[in-house]
């Protein structure tokens, strides 16, 4: 076996890649580097018992050069008795009707259907022949771009059902193993011409680099990829054992406990951030450093309480009084006037928006009356007249340790500051007798001289119980 063989499949094993039986799809373009892979898998298929199948995606980029690349593939697959997946697609007619790039389309158009032709054919794993140099430009094109510690971890050598056998090599020895077998591979001429980012990075940026900074810069660059890497492991780990402690699940929605929150280190924070964020938006979606760092601090500030942050993808965040909620965005509307007082009648039902409230005269008490139920002495209905409304400028409500402001009462409560301009009140004046469902005024008590009883009752429309 050959050197290159011998530290492939020390990579396989070191990083558990291949195991007894497996059956892995090779994403194969005909290029040195996929049809090496696929090359070294077929030698390796009696040792770990493989089950092998190839895929190629015809892009349509190149014309007649893209059709024969199709074509080498399913010979060459043909010839070692390997089954082979052949998909077409129009990528540049695609790119322009989406407005994409040419390389973004046909990413996703490729990747579309290798996982499709995973499903397919009932595969295991999708192997691909991302190798050294790939990694060292990934790395490279992220710190450009702007990136955090996962961003530098970059390609790993297995992501869920998606493996990396040759992360382990470089450029030059992929092809010279090619010549050693006797491999002819197709060439891609649109690799040549540095008219992308990836491409001015391989065909100029690194050459620079290598000959005027460090000869071994790709390797500096896979180096701290694995660091990033392990590093990131170790946060996640460390997160997941917080996570328990730092969230709640509440209805099938997951939020962050502040008080928690506040006292972990803030590479965690960040981190439990974007997972509550990707948690939302579903996987593949990020929040930026940006997004990440004004939440942090809105949540360390202790005065976040009934704020609210727009996020990418239709999502918002919004601070209660211990905790963070992301939430699906709600539409804006346009200012809507709030309902107006209703007088109240007594006895008689009045109808307030989604509510009703039926009010009666009794002789004793009720047997029960609950959240949705008051009462108190009859004498009230001698002061000013009594109306169902929101809440107004001046409100107060009398307790048992005195008179209080209504929005003192609200924020003792702990009630959300968007909650509050909803709630019904009962009033007479600017004094609240009943905030419903909340509170209840110590005021016109019932006592043995009491006479009469006005009682209330709240219920739903159509709710006639």
């Amino acid at each position: 076996m050959g050197r290159m063989l011998e530290e492939a499949v020390r990579y396989a094993r070191a990083q558990d890649l291949l195991h007894p039986g497996m059956h892995v799809l090779v994403a194969c373009s005909g290029g040195p580097d996929s049809l090496a892979l696929l090359d070294m898998l077929l030698q390796f298929r009696r040792r770990f018992r493989l089950v092998l199948t190839a895929a190629h995606f015809e892009h349509g980029i190149r014309g007649a050069s893209s059709a024969e690349d199709a074509r080498f593939v399913a010979a060459f697959c043909r010839e070692r008795k390997v089954p082979c997946f052949i998909g077409h697609g129009d990528v540049p007619a695609v790119a322009k009707a989406q407005g994409k790039s040419v390389e973004l389309a046909a990413r996703e158009l490729r990747y579309a259907f290798l996982w499709q032709t995973l499903e397919r054919c009932g595969a295991d794993v999708l192997a691909t022949a991302h190798h050294a140099d790939d990694q060292a430009e990934t790395v490279l094109m992220r710190i450009l771009r702007g990136t955090g510690l996962d961003g530098l971890a970059a390609m790993k050598p297995r992501e869920g059902k998606k493996i990396r056998p040759l992360l382990f090599a470089r450029r030059e020895d992929i092809l010279g193993y090619c010549q050693e077998r006797g491999l002819t591979p197709r060439h891609d001429a649109t690799n040549d011409i540095p008219d992308c980012t990836r491409n001015l990075l391989r065909l100029k940026v690194l050459p620079y680099l290598r000959q005027s900074c460090n000869p071994e810069v790709a390797r500096a660059l896979c180096q701290l990829a694995e660091l990033a890497r392990v590093d990131c492991d170790y946060l996640e780990q460390q997160l997941e054992e917080s996570w328990p402690y730092l969230t709640r699940e509440e209805d099938g929605r997951c939020s962050i406990v502040l008080i928690a929150f506040q006292r972990r280190h803030p590479a965690l924070q960040r981190r439990a951030l974007r997972r509550l964020y990707t948690g939302m938006a579903g996987m593949g979606r990020d929040l930026g450093f940006s997004h990440v760092e004004e939440l942090r601090l809105l949540a360390l500030s202790g005065q976040a309480t009934g704020k609210t942050m727009e996020l990418p993808g239709g999502i918002e965040a919004h601070f209660t009084y211990d905790r963070l909620i992301l939430r699906p965005a709600l539409p804006k509307r346009e200012p809507q006037e709030s309902a107006s007082a209703v007088p109240v009648i007594v006895p008689g039902r009045i109808d307030y928006g989604e509510a009703v409230l039926e009010a009666e005269l009794l002789e004793a008490l009720p047997a029960g009356d609950g959240s949705r139920g008051f009462y108190l002495d009859a004498g009230v209905l001698r002061g000013a007249p009594l109306v169902l409304r929101h809440r107004q400028p001046g409100d107060f409500i009398e307790l048992p340790t005195g008179r209080k402001k209504l929005k003192e009462v609200l924020i003792d409560d702990k009630v959300p500051r968007e909650m509050r301009a909803g709630l019904l009140l009962l009033a007479t004046g600017h004094e609240i007798l009943w905030v419903v469902g909340r509170r209840r005024t110590s005021h016109y008590p019932v006592t043995d001289q009491t006479k009469r009883i006005l009682y209330f009752q709240i219920k739903e429309k159509g709710n006639k119980k």
